[in-house]
């Protein structure tokens, strides 16, 4: 049962080499051969269009061939994978009306489960769900299909169950299938459908000492939607992101017995895709949304909210501004130009620098985080003597360094030297100068040129960065180089609460790894609904007022502290010393700790 969902994620990449068990080559002419060839390359390489594009072609030019089935099966699977469902649904769906006796068909069945659950439509995916699991032959086949089913069941609010066409299975099926469900119906509370699958089985059902959820309907359910990607190039990240959700739910199932119902809605990383489905769910009984993942889908979908009371809490995406696009959008992480900020009161409140200069990249983010950092400084009555900008290709900073070196300097030629105390002879490069502050808003693949350039240039002064510095390869630099720099990061620490360790321990069980940050935001995520919904379902309003009223909730992710604006504020520091980042100020959560990763994961596309 703990390992029910984690197979139900690994069905996309086993159901491949099941299907090899089956595998042949299509029959003449020669032509066609190549074509299929070409196509299952293209299938190997990801290229999911291409290979849907000449499968296609080979079902309209070969309609009388032998292997027409072949040709429409893959053509069904490489639409799947490209995340075009409703074209993959009606492929599938062609193929089983035409084909639904060969030994394919189990697998077409279970590509259609897995197109509708993509889809939410979780009546459809159960059904075809158990298609596959009664036509399977193959035992491996059977099994995923049985997890997917106790999966679903186990996450579905509500599913159309027909006992009568348990009858239709093996009896090496049935019984062990309906062993698997008779627990979860009575713990929903399902407990006449629970007695029909006992009775077919001869199996007496012991309720639940949970109470009735279906009695407590209206009252203590709760629905939650999860809005990600779950194809395409960001669908590890949407996943992790709902996997989170799921033990959230799980675990608050298990404590209080509260009826959730979580349904997965697949964006593909598309904002438009994005906007359309959560119009779809502003109009239905959805309690609450957690997502979408990148900020360009975060800003659409958000702005459709405008004037809606649909709670929208956006677990990833950093692009500043986004909760005021709407009053019902919750933000996570904290945004970026929040780096800026904190490091210009960094500056002034704790550095006592009244002046400061600036190397930065040209990129938007950097450049949003620059303005932040600049009007903060300024705010607080320090002042900013340059900006320097450079280009993403630049590996040379010295022009950069040597213009703030002169502006501190004032006018000198460049004949001139200068003698050191210990009677050496120095030139402009080589004399040390005083700065208060240095801000380098910089990734961390061109930090590591800039900060030696910065050192040999002699510019005595302390280093702040961003974000982007979070990482061991900066570390290793050497703390003659980092010079004890400091710099913000939301994403850096692992929180070490009792909350966290129960979620590791409970997500570890489930899907056999350590979560990672996304993972922890999806939990949390779900967890503030559930924290702003003690009794149960609540109006969208009331549940938007409590979700308004957290403060600093220690979650899995770390410290939440919704601001004004309903954005996460907590921002917390690191200074960089002996090799790792450790956590600076008193607004670090006392049970977060360091964690050194090679990139910061910030989702502001």
């Amino acid at each position: 049962m703990r390992r029910s969902l984690r197979s139900f994620f690994l069905i996309f990449i086993v159901i491949a080499p099941l299907l090899s068990l089956y595998g042949r080559s299509p029959i003449e002419p020669q032509e066609a051969v190549q074509d299929y060839a070409r196509a299952q390359r293209l299938m190997r390489q990801s290229d999911w269009l291409g290979s849907a594009k000449i499968f296609e072609q080979l079902s309209g030019r070969y309609a009388d061939s032998p292997s027409l089935d072949l040709f429409v099966f893959q053509h069904a699977k490489a639409r799947y994978y490209l995340g075009e469902y409703n074209e993959a649904i009606a492929v599938f769906t062609h193929y089983l009306d035409r084909f639904g006796q060969n030994d394919e068909a189990p697998y077409a069945e279970f590509f259609l489960g897995n197109a509708y659950y993509r889809k939410g439509s979780i009546n459809d995916a159960y059904s075809h769900y158990f298609n596959a699991y009664r036509k399977s032959k193959q035992d491996n086949l059977t099994r995923l299909a049985s997890s997917s089913i106790v999966a679903l069941l186990k996450n579905a609010l509500s599913i159309e169950i027909d006992s009568q066409l348990f009858n239709e299975l093996t009896d090496t099926k049935r019984c062990p299938l309906i062993k698997k469900l008779i627990p979860i119906l009575t713990d929903r509370g399902e407990t006449a459908t629970a007695n029909e699958l006992g009775e077919i089985c001869g199996l007496s059902v012991e309720l639940s000492s949970r109470p009735n959820r279906r009695s407590q309907r209206g009252n203590n359910e709760l629905e939650v939607a999860v809005v990600v990607p779950l194809s395409g190039d960001l669908q590890k990240f949407g996943e992790d992101i709902y996997n989170g959700a799921v033990i959230a739910a799980d675990m608050t199932r298990q404590h209080d017995s509260r009826a959730i119902s979580i349904t997965p809605y697949d964006t593909k990383g598309d904002p438009i895709d994005a906007a359309r489905i959560i119009s779809d769910l502003a109009n239905s009984n959805t309690d609450a949304v957690i997502g979408p993942l990148t900020s360009e889908e975060a800003a659409v979908t958000s702005a459709r909210l405008y004037r809606e009371d649909l709670p929208l809490v956006i677990p990833a995406a950093t692009q500043a501004g986004l909760t005021l696009l709407s009053e019902s959008s919750f933000q996570l992480s904290p945004n970026i130009e929040l780096e800026g900020i904190r490091m210009a009161e960094y500056a002034v409140e704790t550095l006592e620098a009244d002046t400061a200069a600036i190397i930065t990249s040209t990129s938007t983010d950097y450049l949003r985080i620059t303005r932040a950092f600049s009007n903060r400084f300024t705010e607080l009555g320090g002042t900013i003597l340059v900006v320097q900008y450079y280009r993403a290709r630049d590996k040379d900073f010295g022009p950069h360094i040597r213009d703030i070196k002169g502006l501190i300097l004032g006018a000198i030629k460049d004949s001139t030297f200068f003698i050191n105390e210990r009677g050496d002879t120095l030139d402009i490069d080589g004399l040390p100068v005083h700065l208060d502050c240095l801000f380098m808003p910089v990734p961390a693949s061109q930090i590591r040129l800039l900060l030696p350039q910065v050192n040999f240039y002699q510019i005595k002064t302390s280093y702040l960065g961003t974000d982007s510095w979070g990482t061991n390869s900066l570390y290793r630099l050497g703390d003659n180089v980092t010079k004890n720099a400091v710099f913000p990061s939301a994403f850096l620490g692992t929180s070490q609460s009792e909350r966290a360790i129960r979620f590791a321990t409970a997500y570890d069980e489930r899907y056999g790894h350590t979560p990672q940050r996304l993972s922890a935001l999806g939990y949390d995520a779900m967890m503030l609904i559930v924290q702003a919904s003690p009794s149960g379902r609540h109006s969208r309003k009331r549940l938007l007022e409590q979700l308004t009223q957290i403060k600093r909730y220690n979650g899995a992710s770390g410290v939440i502290d919704f601001g004004e604006n309903r954005e996460n504020i907590e921002m917390p520091l690191f200074k960089i010393t002996n090799g790792e980042a450790l956590p600076l100020l008193p607004s670090v959560a006392k049970d977060t700790l360091s964690q050194p990763t090679d990139s910061a994961s910030q989702f502001n596309q």
